[in-house]
């Protein structure tokens, strides 16, 4: 399965394709923030349970505790949240407008004047 990652441009454009798998450098790298950072908050949580990795493409072992290799877009939302950047900030703007973005089809209809017409007379 191939790895899809999200970015962000200089000028604030997210570009998100696929099914996203990202390693904790390329959000550090994404969010503009070090490594580190990064790995603190991804620890914590996964201790809550409030987002979980991706196992399938490797694990680290650190301090003798199991972490997924690759995170998805349920983790990079919660780790945008959590870290405070720039470009955070451009991500949790992107985020709530997707979210708030109603995707409304137009409604067509069709009325047969000559029916109701006929309709009328009778």
């Amino acid at each position: 399965m191939k790895k899809n990652i999200i970015t962000i441009s200089e000028s604030g454009v997210v570009s998100v394709s696929g099914n996203i798998q990202m390693q904790d450098f390329e959000i550090a790298e994404l969010f503009g923030v070090m490594i580190p950072t990064i790995c603190s908050h991804v620890r914590a949580i996964l201790k809550t349970g409030i987002a979980t990795g991706d196992y399938t493409h490797g694990i680290i072992w650190i301090c003798c505790k199991v972490l997924p290799n690759c995170y998805g877009l349920d983790m990079i939302t919660a780790l945008a949240f959590r870290v405070q950047s720039y470009k955070t900030k451009i991500f949790r703007k992107w985020i709530m407008r997707k979210m708030t973005i109603a995707e409304c089809q137009p409604i067509r209809l069709q009325y047969n004047y000559q029916a109701a017409y006929l309709s009328e007379q009778n």
